[in-house]
């Protein structure tokens, strides 16, 4: 699960159909959500089987992190936390707050289904 978290590559795999326009290296990308803005993600930190942590880049329409926390339970098992913390001013909040929920909500279903 690690490894997979340390390529931005994969994070397409995490995403909902409403996000389009996706660009991505290993350690960066973009992508838009149908009818909202760009965004611009990076790979800030990875502390080895423990934690990836992700933030802003380049021009958003507001500064954020994004962090994936890890639990290895046993040899089959991890137990997956995803948060999310951003800089928004009340006007972008209020039309950010839902897409955002669901971005993160459905990354951490999609992180719970992998194989």
């Amino acid at each position: 699960m690690f490894e997979f978290l340390c390529d931005f590559n994969n994070y397409r795999l995490l995403m909902p159909e409403q996000v389009v326009k996706w660009e991505s290296t290993a350690r960066a990308g973009r992508f838009t959500i149908r009818d909202t803005a760009e965004i611009g993600m990076k790979i800030l930190e990875t502390v080895p089987d423990k934690r990836v942590v992700l933030s802003s880049d380049g021009k958003v329409p507001f500064d954020f992190e994004m962090w994936v926390e890890l639990e290895s339970l046993d040899d089959t098992a991890t137990k997956v936390a995803v948060g999310f913390e951003g800089q928004v001013q009340p006007f972008i909040a209020m039309m950010a707050k839902r897409p955002l929920t669901n971005l993160v909500n459905h990354m951490a279903e999609c992180i719970r289904d992998l194989p």
